[in-house]
């Protein structure tokens, strides 16, 4: 079993059978054995409302147990915690999983906290280029330069059909 603390203290089990895949499909729609061959780890990276729905439908019992509702639970998910939740869940899928269906989900985790990483050091670097803001403000001022409103002359090309008279 898995656990992970909530910012408010309160220790949350991670433990996953079929029971808990059953629940949280019902109350979520979410198919958790997605994780092996989907983009359900991705996802959960992305988007902390699902997380937080996933994470609600595995620990319900406990919450109903500790008189926790959905909102009350979620407010306990922030910060790094969400991180350990999430770490938590997919160690908790991994332990449930058959050894063959385990290693596939292992190495996509792998692969996705590297991707993860890579792309976290990706951003840094242009983050930290002195150059950006200055290459920011220019498209801006780019973007909005408006024809006769930046200073710059600009002539219409002149009809070349007469309009009649009236």
């Amino acid at each position: 079993m898995q656990k992970f603390v909530d910012r408010h203290g309160r220790v949350w089990i991670v433990d996953i059978d079929n029971t808990t895949l059953r629940r949280v499909k019902t109350l979520t729609g979410v198919r958790l054995l997605d994780a092996v061959d989907g983009d359900l780890i991705p996802q959960m990276t992305q988007d902390f409302l699902l997380l937080g729905e996933v994470l609600f439908a595995v620990c319900k019992p406990q919450a109903d147990k500790d008189n926790v509702d959905q909102e009350a639970f979620e407010s306990g998910l922030s910060g790094d915690c969400l991180t350990e939740a999430r770490n938590a869940l997919v160690e908790a899928l991994l332990d449930f999983l058959p050894e063959d269906q385990r290693r596939l989900l292992s190495k996509a985790v792998t692969h996705q906290r590297e991707v993860t990483a890579r792309g976290m050091e990706m951003l840094h670097r242009k983050l930290d280029d002195p150059t950006m803001a200055d290459r920011m403000v220019e498209e801006l001022e780019a973007n909005l330069e408006v024809p006769g409103l930046n200073g710059k002359s600009v002539t219409s090309p002149a009809s070349s059909a007469s309009t009649p008279d009236r």
